[in-house]
């Protein structure tokens, strides 16, 4: 649905979403009471579901009290999701890490930025938090604009597209691959149909903040990796708009989220309309158009009751689409609620058919606490309820210190046979959180359109005795294998030397780049990409494609060669790109220059521009 329809038809879809609420409630109530606790037992431990987030019970108790615009006519958009986080609050295990971290910093002046987004008056703001993250880890070697509109039509819940979001619906968007698409492909008024543009392979979640100075780790992400994901409570009269600052001391209002770039510890209480208790503020993105605020950004006091102290912040990742070509899965929902046995430990699987013979090369799964621990193991030819049967093939265990979406390569890529049937299984320990059982299922209202899969999902408390999850509850592991190609490798040997050809008026100087074929590469290399940037550029712009058999290339009619630095990388028959190989001519140290005659005619029969 476009933006500008959406005012129309919301009291319309509230009114029918009412009628259904009494019975979500009460069933959620009972789940997290508890109730469902103790139907399985396996050695003396009961399966429970954890406890629901009240403010969720709250909003489908009466979605009338949300509130989807500021009095002044901005849209907002952030609503509340299932998941009870509040107990990360009390994990405070690397929370305090004493670190060397500058006083103010600002992603504004360092390239690491996209432009400031407009939502219009669509209820879209997660949408743009999240990919205000995700653009900005990518910068500034590679500036994208991503579809908000894809992402808001596509997520897959029971929401409407301008209705409301959270992370966690757009996590699960991005980890099924459905997304995200180029803003060229799916502009912001509609679209289907298109293939994801990159894979996400890590959301980094950052508990919420306990208090106004707990900020360290959310400065570290933001110099680490770019914008930070955050929520908000948006109340207008906590705003002002001379010094573009806000500071919510309390005050009731909208779900509102938006991306934090940056900080200044030394920014003034004095300009906030009411005077926090300190001094201190984050640099924040918003996505209601660079007219407003300070060109689209605002300043968010460390004292604020709301700013990030929620929901879990997050920092998205993504990574070249041609790495993993099938993504085995049985959650497109994604993590919407957890499961244990009273412990902070617990074993799942996945049992999945090969689709194909293409290799299994990572496994992708949900952590719940700031401490996790991890043991994966593939079999082959398992037979029916028995995730360790068959033939054991790869193992990998280690350590992940934050919540959020993982994806875990192996060690050794396992050779699958179409047709077999395969197990992933994972042991993981949530430290401080007995709830380390990541789950999808449907929730009428919300994911009404999860559907289970009886018999292929299974957990145990001791990796022996297994259980099928459908047997006791509607609910799918959110446990994923990726299976792929083998790695694709940049070339070798990158070499730069100076050239140069005399004429009778002028001098042509040349840049001569040659390289030599990976032998590690396993697919057919059809093209090679040179990239270049000078001195007093951020980016590199891609300079020239040449075909796959061939090494070298000649970068011409430069006036100043040593200000120059080139990538290369290498394209396969499956349009996977490698990584770069870099190599800079240094004006201090140039590369001793070889005069050549071999390109003199061709070169003076062209009108050489110098505008390289």
């Amino acid at each position: 649905m476009k933006a500008e329809a959406y005012k129309q038809k919301e009291s319309l879809s509230l009114s029918l979403k009412r009628k259904r609420i009494p019975i979500i409630i009460l069933l959620f109530i009972l789940l997290g009471l508890g109730a469902f606790s103790g139907i399985l037992t396996a050695q003396d431990r009961k399966l429970s579901v954890a406890p629901v987030n009240k403010a969720f019970l709250e909003y489908l108790s009466n979605q009338l009290k949300v509130l989807h615009y500021t009095a002044e006519g901005h849209p907002l958009g952030l609503i509340p999701g299932p998941r009870d986080l509040s107990y990360l609050k009390n994990l405070s295990a690397g929370r305090s890490r004493q670190i060397d971290l500058p006083v103010s910093y600002d992603l504004r002046t360092m390239n690491k930025l996209t432009p400031v987004r407009n939502q219009g008056s669509c209820g879209s703001c997660w949408a743009f938090a999240t990919y205000g993250s995700l653009e900005s880890f990518l910068m500034p070697v590679e500036p994208r604009d991503f579809s908000e509109e894809h992402l808001i039509n596509n997520h897959g819940f029971d929401y409407e597209p301008c209705y409301g979001g959270t992370l966690d619906m757009a996590i699960a968007y991005l980890a099924r691959w459905s997304g995200p698409v180029n803003e060229t492909d799916d502009p912001y008024v509609s679209g289907n149909g298109l293939s994801a543009v990159k894979h996400v392979h890590e959301v980094m979640g950052i508990p919420p903040r306990s208090g106004p100075l707990d900020n360290n780790l959310i400065k570290e992400a933001v110099m680490n990796y770019g914008a930070v994901y955050t929520d908000m409570v948006w109340d207008d009269s906590s705003y002002n708009s001379t010094n573009k600052t806000y500071y919510n001391p309390g005050n009731t209002g909208g779900g509102h989220a938006v991306a934090i770039v940056g900080w200044d510890d030394n920014f003034e209480a004095a300009k906030f309309s009411s005077a926090p208790e300190g001094n201190g503020a984050f640099i924040v993105k918003n996505s209601w158009g660079s007219s407003w605020g300070d060109h689209g950004y605002f300043y968010v006091s460390y004292y604020d009751a709301y700013f990030g102290r929620g929901g879990i912040l997050g920092v998205v990742k993504a990574e070249n689409p041609g790495k993993y070509l099938v993504n085995y899965q049985y959650d497109p929902l994604g993590w919407i609620t957890s499961l244990g046995y009273g412990q902070d430990t617990a074993w799942m699987a996945n049992v999945f058919q090969a689709q194909s013979g293409l290799p299994l090369e990572a496994v992708g799964f949900y952590t719940s606490s700031t401490e996790n621990y991890y043991e994966i193991y593939i079999y082959v030819g398992v037979a029916q309820g028995q995730p360790r049967s068959g033939e054991l093939k790869s193992t990998k265990s280690g350590s992940i210190n934050s919540p959020g979406y993982f994806t875990v390569e192996l060690d050794n890529p396992v050779a699958l046979t179409a047709g077999q049937y395969f197990s992933v299984v994972l042991k993981l320990r949530t430290v401080g959180y007995n709830y380390p059982i990541p789950a999808e299922g449907r929730i009428e209202g919300y994911s009404s359109s999860a559907a289970s899969n009886p018999g292929m999902c299974l957990i145990s408390v001791d990796g022996t005795g297994w259980d099928a999850l459908t047997d006791y509850f509607d609910y799918d592991i959110c446990l994923k294998a990726f299976a792929g190609l083998t790695p694709i490798y940049p070339p070798i040997n990158l070499r730069l030397s100076q050239l140069e050809n005399n004429f009778i008026f002028f001098k042509e100087n040349i840049n001569r780049l040659s390289w030599a074929a990976n032998p590690a590469n396993g697919t057919n290399i059809v093209s090679h990409k040179i990239y270049r940037k000078a001195n007093n550029e951020s980016t590199y712009s891609l300079l020239a494609t040449v075909d796959g058999t061939r090494y070298t290339f000649d970068d011409r009619g430069l006036r100043n060669p040593g200000i120059y630095t080139y990538q290369v990388t290498v394209v396969d028959e499956y349009e996977r790109e490698s990584d770069p190989v870099t190599i800079s001519a240094s004006p201090l140290v140039p590369v001793k220059a070889e005069k050549t005659k071999s390109y003199r005619t061709k070169v003076a029969a062209r009108n050489l521009s110098d505008s390289k």
